[in-house]
């Protein structure tokens, strides 16, 4: 599994990279399930970094816009990352709610 998130991970990078010189409906999707299929092999501590780069990414985006020249390409490219990594914090949230469901009721 470890080669398939890398994969992912890898896809996702290339079509951030991608999204700012093209423009098409499917590339929001994409990086949210590349960035998903990437988490589910993390663990807590890299589930908690990945969920503040997410926040640091979505916000932090838009500052670089003012670059001159490459600045929206830049704000484009890092605006994606941090979707795939909205992807990867929602699948990290998703298994860490069945984890405690688990541990609360089943035994």
């Amino acid at each position: 599994m470890n080669k398939v998130s890398a994969a992912a991970r890898g896809c996702a990078i290339l079509v951030a990279i991608a999204s700012a010189f093209v423009s098409a409906p499917l590339i929001a999707p994409l990086l949210l399930v590349l960035g998903g299929i990437a988490a589910i092999g993390n663990d807590a501590e890299r589930n908690s970094k990945n969920i503040l780069m997410a926040i640091v990414l979505i916000l932090g985006a838009k500052a670089l816009d003012t670059i001159p020249f490459v600045g929206s390409y830049l704000a484009t490219i890092f605006g994606s990352l941090g979707l795939a990594f909205v992807g990867a914090s929602i699948v990290a949230i998703t298994i860490t709610l069945g984890y405690r469901l688990e541990r609360d009721w089943l035994k």
